[in-house]
């Protein structure tokens, strides 16, 4: 919870020329097994035809570290090659130039998997500003393309709010070289950043978690939760909406919006910014101004509000055992990484028209507001 007496307010920027923000952590729910969520009507993300995937000579590079809970683990081999099989993935898919670090350890607790990361807010303009930027490097990036030239249907449309996004993305889909990571290699805060080391992921012990490739009955998959969760470092998933703070009163972040928020629809034309749960209009993903439904978004406050409300995917806000994730250019992770200034590999990303619960604990660091949240059982 928050410690009211300790919160710092956070003053928004217009770049990162040092790290003041927040610390986050993100979770990953399990369904029980057998148990599917329901799955919301989404469009068809397909690859252009043709295309193939070659992985360019300077790309998106990640880096793991894993602390003594893995490497002295019995079943560390395991762990290791789901992480580094997961790396690969999405090291492949995005051609964005840079390289960070991320620590990963294992433990006991009532989530697949959860990712701590620090963010800070950006002024809108800014962030729109240094969108465009990232855009004009990135010709084939039509799904960023699209997405900029309808945010004036979208959330914050006026600018009014600052947009929260995370250091990674700074540094990585921003390009603000002042983001820097703000853990050392043992997963430890540092004070005043300044580290290669830009997020923390867990994975839980206390599940069934099945390591390979191949669905195992029972189990969860390992890679799409650390999958789930690297995408969040990076910007992507929970970490891109603001909902959860609104959901719970939680000051300053509750006046932002994440950088999801802004493709947040529930008809077309009609941006959708409520922790309300409606079965006549759930919110969904949209680059075009809600016309194109790409994925709907999870709408139940016991998970994160920008991740997917599928049960099936990399993304989704509880996760099914028995099920293995498809992580290609197809897939709508893709397309909303893409919207965040993610370069995928393939030449135009994805087809699209052309124009948890959060809680809060203070991190000892002076202007930084520790954000946690997790991906626990249902």
């Amino acid at each position: 919870m928050l410690d009211s007496s300790k919160r710092q307010f956070l003053v928004p920027r217009d770049s990162f020329s040092q790290n003041p923000g927040y610390r986050r952590l993100e979770g990953m729910q399990a369904l029980p097994p057998l148990t599917m969520c329901r799955r919301l009507l989404a469009a068809t993300v397909v690859i252009l035809a043709g295309q193939t995937a070659i992985r360019p000579a300077a790309a998106l590079t990640i880096l793991p570290d894993f602390t003594s809970s893995i490497t002295g683990a019995a079943n560390a081999a395991a762990v290791e090659a789901a992480i580094d099989n997961s790396i690969a993935t999405i090291d492949s898919l995005y051609s964005n130039t840079g390289s960070i670090s991320i620590v990963f350890q294992q433990s006991a607790g009532t989530f697949l998997g959860q990712s701590e990361t620090f963010a800070s807010p950006l002024t809108y303009s800014a962030y729109v500003a240094d969108l465009r930027a990232t855009s004009s490097l990135q010709p084939t990036n039509t799904v960023l393309a699209t997405a900029l030239a309808n945010l004036s249907s979208g959330n914050d449309a006026n600018g009014a709010k600052p947009v929260a996004v995370t250091t990674a993305d700074a540094f990585l889909a921003l390009r603000q070289s002042g983001a820097t990571g703000c853990f050392n290699s043992s997963g430890s805060i540092v004070s005043g950043c300044g580290t290669n080391y830009y997020g923390v992921i867990t994975l839980s012990t206390s599940y069934t978690m099945n390591y390979g490739k191949t669905a195992v009955a029972g189990a969860y998959s390992a890679i799409d939760t650390v999958s789930h969760e690297i995408d969040e470092v990076l910007g992507g998933g929970g970490q891109g909406s603001m909902l959860n703070a609104v959901a719970n009163a939680s000051t300053p972040l509750n006046g932002y919006v994440g950088a999801l928020d802004l493709y947040r629809y529930s008809a077309p034309r009609t941006p959708n910014f409520t922790t309300v749960a409606s079965t006549t209009a759930p919110p969904y993903f949209s680059v075009d101004g809600g016309v194109t439904d790409i994925v709907g978004f999870n709408q139940s406050s016991g998970g994160d509000f920008a991740d997917f409300a599928t049960g099936t995917n990399v993304q989704s806000a509880f996760s099914s055992s028995g099920t293995v994730a498809t992580y290609n250019a197809a897939a709508p992770e893709t397309a909303m990484m893409a919207s965040i200034g993610y370069n995928p590999v393939i030449a135009g990303g994805s087809s699209v028209p052309e124009p948890g619960s959060l809680a809060i604990a203070v991190s000892g660091l002076t202007g930084l507001l520790a954000v946690r949240r997790r991906k626990t059982a249902s």
